[in-house]
This record gives structure tokens, sequence and C-alpha cells, in this order.
């Protein structure tokens, strides 16, 4: 109700104003990545992967919408509308990957814990690939009601690992995958300084996924689905949360995020005036918070991003992450990334929590449209972060990943 007000109060706004029509498509890009093409894949690698996809739904979009104003311009009000995903829902084909990259959320922490894992769709048999399963809700888009990951051989992790919360782990992956990608597109959003609208129905869709997901479970009672048995091991926990709650936890996390309302703004303002160019949110160089919402073994946490940018070639982006109920843990970001010379860009990341977990990568600009990256992340399942995204405990409670990107702007 509170987003439907706020929609039509800034709608409302703009179509005071006269029409004006953009005329550059939404940034577009592609990349190999080793996480994206080596097993098991990483939440990293397929984040990637979908924000690819999303931009390229968007430019068609953009296309689309171009062609009709160009021959009746009345009409583009409702065109961007719904385009832009608000006014169609479900029938976004955004919709796809994010039911995709939530199933792959839990496949991963899954993969962490030894299992195989398969997928599968209301309308396919098991499949045992992401790009089976992606393939298989475009393929059957109009026909799926729902689609589900499966684990098959035993648990398999070093005997150092405490696997007693593997189980909630494995059922709130999919919500904090969905939160993940939320997080990806607010990131990309700080760096570039600018974003199409486009990315706002793959950005809200995301960022409200407990949200969706309560409601889901609250229309069939009968259905025990992941919030149910996130429920169910928090109250082992001494941890009683209500599905209302739940919403309203998410709800705080999207209402206190800049990236959101800036959003919001640039939506109703191209819905109205054609205009599709949104800036983020930055006061004195310091970059306006965003909240995420996860669900973690310890109980239910806020995510809070900021940063600062020193100039055009250096930002310090800086976050922390606290677990409000539960068994209250704290953890801390710091970061650096610089561009050094016209071709070389380095990232640091430095997480400080129950262990200590770090990111660095080395970007090479081979020309203005295509570069390379060569990075590290190690991570640790006593941390927040690391429980969400460690690829293996077999060897222990951290794990050192080795990736590679190429990337190419189109």
């Amino acid at each position: 109700m509170i987003f439907n007000i706020v929609i039509l109060f800034c709608v409302t706004f703009y179509c005071f104003l006269g029409d004006i029509y953009a005329n550059k498509a939404p940034l577009a890009e592609v990349s190999l990545d080793s996480g994206m093409v080596i097993q098991p894949y990483t939440n990293r690698g397929i984040g990637l992967f979908t924000l690819h996809n999303q931009d390229l739904l968007s430019s068609l979009y953009w296309r689309f919408d171009q062609r009709i104003s160009m021959i009746y311009k009345p009409a583009g009000v409702f065109v961007r509308g719904f385009l832009t995903g608000l006014l169609q829902n479900q029938y976004h084909l955004g919709e796809l990957y994010r039911i995709a990259y939530h199933e792959l959320g839990h496949g991963t922490r899954a993969e962490a814990f030894g299992y195989r894992v398969m997928y599968s769709t209301s309308e396919t048999e098991h499949v045992d690939s992401y790009y089976e399963l992606l393939f298989d809700l475009l393929q059957y888009s109009t026909a799926i009601t729902g689609a589900w990951a499966h684990y098959y051989d035993d648990l398999n992790v070093h005997d150092s690992v405490d696997a007693s919360d593997e189980s909630l782990i494995l059922s709130a992956g999919g919500v904090n995958n969905e939160m993940y990608l939320a997080q990806l597109i607010e990131n990309r959003f700080y760096d570039r300084r600018v974003t199409s609208v486009y990315d706002f129905y793959h950005y809200l869709s995301a960022k409200l996924a407990v949200d969706n997901y309560v409601s889901y479970e609250q229309d069939d009672p009968d259905f025990m689905g992941d919030l149910y048995r996130v429920k169910q091991r928090y109250k082992t926990k001494d941890i009683d949360i209500t599905y209302p709650e739940l919403k309203r936890y998410n709800g705080y996390a999207i209402l206190l995020s800049s990236s959101f309302w800036a959003f919001l703004d640039g939506w109703s303002r191209y819905v109205v005036k054609g205009i599709d160019y949104i800036e983020y949110y930055e006061k004195f160089g310091f970059r306006l918070p965003d909240i995420n919402f996860f669900l973690t073994s310890h109980g239910p946490s806020y995510h809070i991003q900021s940063g600062y940018r020193f100039a055009d070639n250096t930002t310090v982006p800086f976050a922390v992450e606290y677990v409000f109920i539960g068994d209250q843990q704290i953890e801390y970001t710091m970061g650096l990334k610089r561009r050094w010379t016209d071709h070389c860009l380095t990232q640091s990341e430095i997480r400080l929590g129950e262990s200590v977990g770090l990111s660095q990568s080395f970007r090479y600009l081979l020309s203005s449209k295509l570069d390379m990256t060569l990075g590290l992340d190690l991570q640790q399942f006593k941390n927040l972060y690391g429980e969400r995204h460690i690829k293996t405990l077999a060897d222990g409670n951290h794990d050192l990943d080795i990736w590679f990107n190429v990337r190419f702007v189109l």
C-alpha cells in the first residue's frame, strides 16, 4: 500500500511536466567469468550473468518503447510503465532470471555442504545445471508454477566444520541470493553514478524477496516453503519471528535504502516524460546508505552499505552487517577501489567478523570496451558473508577462490 501511494504521487507530479524522450539505450555488457563456466558456479559469477541478461532485456524493451513513442506519443506513458515492469508483475521476463537465481542460492549452499544438486520445475524433469533450469524456465514460461532445488548424496564437510545449521542455511539461500542480487545492482549503480530506469523492476523484485515469499506462503497455508522452514529452525534457537515481522523488516530495508528512492524518482519521471536517466544519491562525497535484509544462521540481519568518493579514480566503500535478533553478530567491511592509470584498476575488500575474509581483484583495460580481471576471494564460513557465498567446506571453514573475467561493453 505504501509503495503504491508513493508511486502514484511521483507519477502525478511528473504528469504536469512536458514530454521529453530519451535517445540513449541502457548500458549493456557481456562477460565470460570462471564463476559462470566452471562448476560449482558461484553466486558472484551467476550474479554477473543475471545482470548481463537483465541489461540485454532492458535494451530490448527500451528500443520497443522508442518505436511506439515515435508512432504515437500518448501511448508512451502506458507502454513505459508496462515495459519497466511495475504494471505487469509476473509477466516481466526478468522474473524468470530472478527465479533461477533464487534456486541457485539454494544450490550453491547445498554444494558447499557436499551435496549433489539438481533442479526442476512444475513442467520439467530434474536437470543438473543452472543453465538447463534457466532454459526450462524460458521455454515453459507461460505454464510454470514453481521451481525447486533438490539435494542428493550425503553431507560432506571437513571435521572442523559445524554443520548443525545446514538446513537453515540451505532454506535461506534462495531469498538471500535475491537480496544479494539487489546489492549487486546497488553497487553497480554507485560505481557508474547513473543507471537506466529499466533496472528498477529487477532491483525491486529482488529487494522484496522476503516480502514476496511470505505472501506466497501465506496464500497457501498448507505449503511449507523456505521461510516456513527458516522460522521453524529459528524457533529452536529461541528466535520467534512471525510472517508479518519478516515482511516489516524487509520493508524497512527498502524504505531506508537511498537507491530505492533514486529509482522511484527516475522511474516516475521516465514513465511520464521518457527520460531514462537516474543519478545516484551522494552528499559531500558520501554514498547515501543502502540496507539489505538477510537471514543468517544466527538470526535476521541488516547489511548497511555506504562509501566515500575521494575523486573520480578513488572510492572507499564500507559496510556493517548486524544480527539484530538472536545470537547477535557484527561484521565490518572496508574496501578500496582505485584506478591507478588509464588501463589499470584494483579493488580490495576486507571483512572482519568472527574470522577475517578478503577479496582482491586486478582489472586491465585493453580498450574502452574490453577489459580483463583476475581476482581472489578468501571466504570464511564463520563470517556472515562467507556463510552465504563460500564454495566448499570440504577443506575446512575457509576457502580460497581464484577467478577470472573478460568483459565487453556493447
